[in-house]
């Protein structure tokens, strides 16, 4: 199966004011939305805490299970699914094979080294959530961050005319070149609209 990264654009301080803010009618919004069905049962062998009980510790400001330190992150994977904005590109990215072609290719072909390792996990959150020491990673792009993407790709100008010329057996490259121009709509979409990007994986 392996792990994948997607993302998300926020208003930071909207995802931060859930913290404590008792607000009954954030949890029924959050509750309603797709992520949460999909993550609110989540939880390993072992340990107590779902990403429910973790959701309803961060908005009643109860004491956090800190064993069960990822329950948090798939909370916060939550709150921004409910409260958060779909970005235009929202193909998942496989943590291994296709974020190395991607660094791969912007190597190759733009000269531009190490994006991925570089990028979406740089920036440590701003969340009051126990440190998590395995996943789900969480990383976010605010503006500064995004602007200084967006200038490092200012050269980096995919079609999709350009991937379609691709030969058919060059799979790989396809991928990347998609994942790319992806990436580079996503950041031009948060800057363009002041929104930071907020990353996952698991």
């Amino acid at each position: 199966m392996g792990f994948y990264i997607f993302s998300q654009c926020i208003e930071t301080d909207k995802i931060k004011n859930v913290f404590g803010s008792n607000d009954e009618n954030i949890l029924k919004l959050i509750k309603k939305s797709e992520t949460f069905e999909d993550y609110k049962d989540f939880s390993f062998e072992g340990f107590k805490t779902t990403t429910e009980k973790a959701l309803d510790d961060i908005i009643y400001n109860k004491p956090y299970d800190v064993k069960s330190n990822f329950a948090y992150g798939y909370a916060i994977i939550c709150i921004s699914g409910a409260l958060g904005k779909e970005l235009p590109y929202t193909q998942e990215i496989k943590l291994g094979y296709e974020t190395n072609l991607i660094d791969q290719y912007l190597d190759e072909d733009f000269g531009i080294v190490n994006f991925i390792d570089d990028t979406l996990f740089e920036e440590i959150p701003l969340f009051d959530i126990p440190l998590i020491d395995d996943w789900p990673l969480i990383g976010i792009c605010n503006q500064k961050k995004l602007k200084e993407l967006n200038d490092i790709l200012k050269d980096v100008k995919i079609i999709c005319e350009e991937i379609e010329s691709f030969e058919e057996e060059n799979d790989d490259k396809i991928c990347a070149y998609m994942h790319i121009k992806g990436l580079n709509e996503n950041i031009e979409y948060c800057i363009k609209n002041n929104l930071d990007m907020i990353n996952f994986c698991h």
